[in-house]
């Protein structure tokens, strides 16, 4: 199955020129961290780490993940992505897994007012359950995921940011519930200022805020974090972009205590 993935992954951008420009100043700049509600046509690789120390107990997570994305219109591209999880706790052995599999439809549409450029967009992704994995209390593997989200975006010189509103909530495969499954749900909201200091380097400063639906059961789900950082775009080689996370509420309340991302991204000129 993960054969037929990565070639129907590698298929999506069969029909872009391997000649094709980065995208162009009317396009809005990429978040590190966030989901943009932005169209794009891209391949994204991601280095992903994070910890947490609590109780004499220390969860760590590495994830290496391959994303892509094609723009077939104006405002409409679809999504999917695949990757691995090496996840371990303490005095537990390592867990890896395959991430889920996932597909989404997003939309996404500029405004132009002349000195400034305004952004409304959103979307549907789906994720498939995740096979030979233990549950966790973050997650239940033996459901699906349905997560739609929401953002605004505006962008006047050197400044732009992006915002997103998310809710993800698990389900069975009939998609209903019964009393004796618990779905683990929750809303997050995301910003992600950024400058441009030079003609190729943009710092970020993004905030991503996670709540759970139920307080008490979910508490591990809730997060609070801040991701400084900084991309890098080449001519003629991609943008390398590098990003930290720090928790803002107190460790006994944030799900991730720091962690580190590397990304490298990809765009496509589809207008050719």
């Amino acid at each position: 199955m993960k054969n037929i993935i990565i070639i129907s992954l590698f298929s999506l951008f069969s029909v872009v020129s391997l000649y094709s420009q980065p995208t162009s100043n009317n396009d809005f700049a990429h978040p590190l961290q966030i989901e943009p509600v932005a169209v794009y046509t891209k391949i994204r690789g991601n280095a992903t780490y994070w910890d947490k120390s609590f109780n004499g107990v220390k969860e760590i997570n590495k994830n290496l993940n391959f994303e892509g994305e094609y723009k077939f219109s104006d405002t409409f591209s679809v999504i999917s992505s695949i990757g691995r999880t090496e996840y371990s706790q303490t005095d537990s052995a390592k867990e890896i897994t395959w991430d889920r599999w996932n597909a989404g439809i997003k939309y996404g549409k500029i405004f132009d007012t002349g000195s400034s450029q305004f952004l409304i967009g959103g979307g549907l992704r789906i994720y498939d359950k995740k096979r030979n994995a233990e549950f966790r209390e973050k997650e239940n593997p033996d459901f699906y995921l349905i997560r739609p989200n929401f953002g605004l975006g505006y962008k006047r010189g050197i400044f732009q940011i992006m915002s997103e509103f998310r809710f993800q909530t698990e389900t069975n495969r009939h998609g209903k519930e019964s009393s004796l499954e618990e779905f683990k749900r929750y809303y997050q909201v995301g910003i992600a200022p950024s400058f441009a200091i030079a003609d190729s380097v943009r710092i970020f400063t993004e905030l991503e805020y996670r709540e759970p639906l139920d307080k008490v059961a979910d508490k591990n789900l809730r997060y609070f974090n801040l991701y400084p950082g900084i991309s890098m775009s080449t001519e003629s080689f991609g943008t390398f972009s590098f990003s930290a996370l720090f928790g803002v509420l107190p460790k006994a309340d944030n799900a991730m205590d720091r962690g580190i991302r590397f990304s490298y991204f990809y765009f496509f000129d589809t207008s050719q």
